[in-house]
């Protein structure tokens, strides 16, 4: 297999990587941007998707802060969260004080403003429902 991609493959990426990126700018309401990435905030979270055009990839994260330092119990929750979930990663910051869940999605086609929706929708409640089993444990405690 040649390692090396031919200009014309180089360039479709970048395209889909481009249109990926305008698709979303028009879509939600972005806060802040670079040359690699949009922020905005997105149910109740701090959303940062970040494009890779080489591949091309983008990745979603999705952070939100906790009001206490992680604990053992919650690392144990993160493991089987982990363990389960079939899109992405969950992860606890405890150097930030942060939950966040972060997940790759291969730009194989054009990026439609319904299917970036849907696939931010899954995104977020996944997300969301981790962030309040996290929430609910230490209710327990």
């Amino acid at each position: 297999m040649d390692d090396h991609l031919s200009r014309q493959e180089q360039k479709r990426r970048k395209e889909l990587s481009d249109q990926a990126r305008a698709t979303i700018v028009r879509t939600l309401p972005v806060e802040d941007a670079d040359g690699s990435c949009v922020m905005a905030g997105y149910g109740g979270f701090y959303l940062q998707i970040a494009f890779s055009p080489l591949h091309p990839l983008m990745v979603f994260y999705l952070a939100r802060g906790l009001d206490r330092p992680g604990t053992r119990k919650d690392r144990r929750l993160i493991n089987d969260l982990n363990l389960k979930s079939v899109l992405g990663s969950h992860a606890i910051n405890d150097e930030v004080g942060c939950y966040s869940y972060r997940v790759a999605h291969w730009l194989d086609t054009e990026l439609t403003q319904t299917r970036f929706l849907e696939m931010l929708e899954r995104c977020a409640e996944e997300a969301k429902r981790a962030y309040n089993q996290l929430a609910e444990s230490h209710s327990f405690s």
